[in-house]
């Protein structure tokens, strides 16, 4: 009796299975392109040799073409929101010269954001939240396919003026490359330590594949990467700082504090 009930069991799970690669195909005419990601190593050759067998995507999984500019277009543009809130909101987005996740100057930004605003030993975070208290809070992020470097911050009404030239005196700091080796050390550990956690996440192993993808880069474990990291100097630093240019300011601030801001 148990073998005929496993035996139901296994007859069950494949005809699910073709029914559910039948219904597949039937759909993937439709798409322009398609990315799998198998984490199962057993499993991997079957996905594989079942999409080369339909071939329906043969020549279409092109690189996605995407324009990044250099620089800003023109003058800073400021945008300002009003709303029911009690504490201001100040984010500004910055090029970072054309540099993305395929540029050899990748490295020296991430190194270089972990130290303006993307850890907890920061300029951002130590300087203008710690020890100016004008944010709440402070830090920077890296679009890795767009080329941008974005703040965000939270501030009182009647702080984004100075905030803002707060955010902008520290990364006039790493341009002219007034930082300490222990700060670049820690900067550098920062992001060799996030690169290398991201390997424990089956998330973000899919994302960094998938980002690749559509860069037309082709995905790896991510070891070249942080062997360039390990190698960013501080003169790398200070170039890299030196390609941000702001090109967009927003601020949101309350509807009585508006004048304030």
């Amino acid at each position: 009796r148990r073998n005929t009930s496993w035996w139901g069991f296994a007859l069950a799970a494949v005809c699910c299975w073709a029914l559910g690669i039948a219904w597949m195909f039937l759909h993937l005419e439709r798409l322009d392109g398609l990315d799998v990601m198998v984490s199962l190593v057993w499993l991997a050759n079957a996905v594989i040799w079942t999409f080369r067998a339909a071939s329906v995507f043969r020549g279409r999984n092109a690189p996605v073409e995407c324009a990044v500019p250099r620089e800003p277009f023109g003058p800073v543009r400021t945008f300002t929101d009003e709303m029911d809130v009690t504490q201001g909101k100040l984010a500004m987005g910055f090029r970072t010269g054309g540099v993305t996740m395929d540029s050899p100057d990748y490295p020296a930004l991430l190194v270089c954001n972990a130290l303006y605003g993307g850890s907890a030993n920061s300029r951002l975070f130590l300087n203008v939240r710690e020890k100016m208290s004008l944010c709440y809070y402070a830090s920077s992020l890296i679009d890795k396919l767009k080329g941008l470097l974005v703040v965000s911050s939270g501030v009182e009404f009647g702080d984004f003026d100075r905030a803002q030239e707060a955010i902008l005196a520290q990364l006039d700091e790493l341009r002219a490359g007034r930082f300490t080796g222990e700060e670049r050390n820690a900067a550098i550990r920062t992001v060799v330590n996030g690169l290398r956690g991201r390997l424990d996440s089956q998330g973000q192993m899919e994302d960094d594949c998938v980002t690749k993808l559509i860069r037309g880069v082709r995905p790896d474990d991510g070891a070249e990467l942080i062997r360039s990291v390990e190698r960013v100097t501080a003169e790398d630093i200070a170039q890299a700082a030196q390609r941000i240019r702001l090109d967009t300011v927003y601020r949101l601030t309350g509807k009585e504090g508006a004048a304030h801001g």
